[in-house]
């Protein structure tokens, strides 16, 4: 296969044009896509996902895949297909709590984050499958750590070396997350069922301010606004002061690249090195992907409380 490569935007991501994956992939042509993933980040494969067989070979190319835990949005046939849908018909979904930005109230809206960073094991990544895009919005957002990072002062990066973060696990996105919109607002509609007090495994983890991506050796700025509590150390109004002033630096949207979704376009994400978002889709459109997750553990996470195992099972679910 002969690869063509085009970029996404002037800041991360290229588009992968010149791969049938309908039929096996060879060597060579798995090992050029794992190198301009390593390059960009995120790769688009537009309109390639007619198949859930297509959807498996493209994630096996990035590593092995893990099923969601949250079992009841597996596919019944297929535990590495996770669903994640939104349908205004549906009387009983499992999201019921919605965001209003911009004078749009959004089903399905995600503030920056990386996924589990409340967890000391951080997935590689994920394959998403837009099987039927939402007609008005449903974009998703990518930003690249490494050339955050790169943004930043050598006062700021001399600053961060060595500091960690503390994660927990918050699920209301209308909290004051650092970098966050201010003006988000939870709404829940008034025919929603009872909310169902969950909980959750989730004990305070921590991880590194700064990471190297190890097959390139290039600093990431490895920061998840979306449940980043505190910088350890630091007094609060200290922490808080640099979280924000990083989320600021990291969470720019002039860096972002927003795909807005075709029919059956996939795209693969670094978990370790990209950031992503989702704007959401108005309550009646109704919006359907599906998801493999890609294993993975980057070896520097760990609990706050030493005598937790990080290796301990636990529930994951997707954030």
């Amino acid at each position: 296969m002969r690869l063509e490569l085009k970029p996404l935007s002037p800041h991360l991501g290229l588009e992968v044009v010149g791969v049938d994956l309908s039929r096996p992939i060879d060597e060579p042509t798995r090992d050029a896509i794992l190198d301009a993933w390593i390059r960009a980040g995120v790769l688009l494969f537009r309109g390639a996902g007619t198949s859930d067989e297509v959807h498996m070979r493209l994630s096996a190319v990035f590593g092995e895949m893990e099923p969601a835990a949250t079992a009841d949005m597996n596919r019944p046939d297929n535990p590495y297909l996770m669903t994640l849908a939104y349908d205004p018909e549906d009387r009983a979904p499992r999201f019921a709590q919605h965001y209003e930005l911009d004078g749009i109230v959004r089903a399905g809206w995600l503030g920056w984050h990386w996924d589990q960073s409340f967890m000391p094991t951080i997935v590689r990544g994920a394959v998403l499958c837009m099987k039927e895009p939402s007609p008005e919005m449903g974009e998703t957002g990518f930003i690249d750590a490494v050339a955050a990072y790169d943004r930043l002062s050598p006062e700021q990066k001399a600053r961060i070396e060595g500091l960690e973060v503390v994660y927990e696990f918050n699920p209301d996105m209308a909290s004051g997350q650092f970098g966050f919109p201010p003006e988000i607002r939870a709404y829940r509609p008034a025919d929603a069922p009872p909310r169902s007090e969950k909980t959750y495994d989730f004990p305070p983890c921590v991880h590194p301010l700064v990471i190297t991506q190890r097959e390139t050796g290039r600093k990431v700025l490895k920061l998840s606004p979306m449940h980043a509590r505190y910088i350890l150390g630091l007094e609060k109004a200290e922490s808080d002061a640099l979280l924000n002033e990083l989320a600021g630096v990291l969470c720019d949207d002039r860096y972002a690249y927003f795909h807005s979704w075709g029919r059956d376009d996939m795209i693969v994400w670094d978990n370790w090195r990209v950031i992503h978002s989702a704007k959401g889709v108005p309550l009646h459109c109704r919006r359907r992907a599906e998801r493999t997750t890609i294993m993975g553990d980057y070896k520097v996470g760990r609990y706050l409380d030493p005598e937790l195992d990080r290796d301990r099972k636990v529930k994951r679910i997707v954030d």
